[in-house]
């Protein structure tokens, strides 16, 4: 018998593909393309000489052989984890503090699952979260008031490291009966005699001024609210649009009194990193955060686009 040779990136695969149903989604799970994935499973197929699911189904059906193999991930890989965690808990520490800051409020709504499953993790870890809008989240960082940042641009500064979080797409959001409804796709214009309703954070630091309104001189009216579900709310009735993540809304798009539109023809897109100082990049607590918020968040939101390295 030929030596097989299994290894945890293969566990990791196969629990990826049962948990999310299809091939694409499980690619992004484990920061795949889904070319390699589709690659990775047939040499693993080729050296047992058995198949391990059926690709035409939806959701995948597993095969016998497959169904085994997830067995053992689901009794393997949390092993795993927590021994490397008492590891590193044992070289490190296991206790200290871990502060957070956003760009926007909005980004709470993936983050809150990431920090519910830390703080599981690291029970002696205190995690805060900083509420203050800087126009550079980076000085955050640099004054010792963040340990950890979500940012959309890099910078380029030796004293802090970027890490690819994911990419997602910004929509419009607007009522059915809104006259905005009827179109397609959103240009600048469309925003200039409109009132947008946004979190209370300065315009350059919104994606919507950035990227499409400033450069165009575009300054439509705002009104303000603290809370995404309050945003929305005055959005069904009418009072102004709004510009979010598309993964913030999709779950009240099942109510149906609000619609999305695209942002300008191909689409408006941003990155997110998370970054920390270069002094912590060994501090095991902060890199297992960034870790646990790249699962948590592909797991919950399907819709992210995995972001290059």
């Amino acid at each position: 018998m030929k030596p097989i040779y299994l290894e945890l990136r293969h566990l990791r695969t196969l629990l990826a593909l049962k948990e999310s149903g299809n091939i694409s989604l499980a690619a992004k799970r484990v920061y795949l393309t889904q070319s390699a994935l589709s690659h990775q499973m047939k040499m693993l197929e080729d050296q047992y000489g058995l198949a391990l699911f059926e690709r035409k189904t939806q959701p995948l059906q597993f095969t016998p052989a497959g169904e085994r193999l997830v067995k053992l991930a689901n009794e393997i890989l949390p092993k795993v984890i927590d021994a490397e965690r008492d590891l590193l808990s044992a070289k490190q520490g296991n206790s200290g503090e871990l502060r957070i800051a956003t760009e926007s409020q909005s980004h709470f709504d993936w983050l809150i699952p990431s920090m519910d499953k830390f703080r599981e993790d690291w029970p002696l870890i205190d995690l805060d979260i900083v509420q203050r809008y800087e126009t550079n989240l980076h000085s955050l960082l640099l004054s010792n008031h963040a340990d950890w940042i979500t940012v959309s641009e890099i910078e380029n500064s030796d004293r802090i490291i970027h890490k690819p979080l994911f990419s997602y797409e910004i929509v419009g959001v607007c009522a059915k009966d809104h006259h905005l409804a009827n179109k397609s796709i959103w240009e600048a214009e469309d925003f200039k005699d409109e009132i947008l309703i946004t979190h209370p954070v300065p315009d350059n630091m919104l994606d919507i001024f950035k990227r499409l309104l400033i450069p165009n001189k575009i300054n439509p009216k705002r009104r303000l609210s603290e809370l995404t579900t309050a945003i929305l709310q005055l959005v069904a009735s009418k009072k102004g649009i709004t510009v979010l993540p598309y993964w913030a809304i999709k779950p009240y798009l099942e109510k149906d009194y609000i619609v999305i539109k695209r942002i300008t023809e191909n689409g408006l897109y941003n990155n997110l990193y998370g970054a920390m100082r270069e002094s912590d990049a060994n501090t095991a607590y902060i890199n297992d955060f960034q870790t646990t918020v790249k699962e948590q968040s592909f797991s919950i939101f399907p819709d992210l686009i995995v972001l290059d390295e």
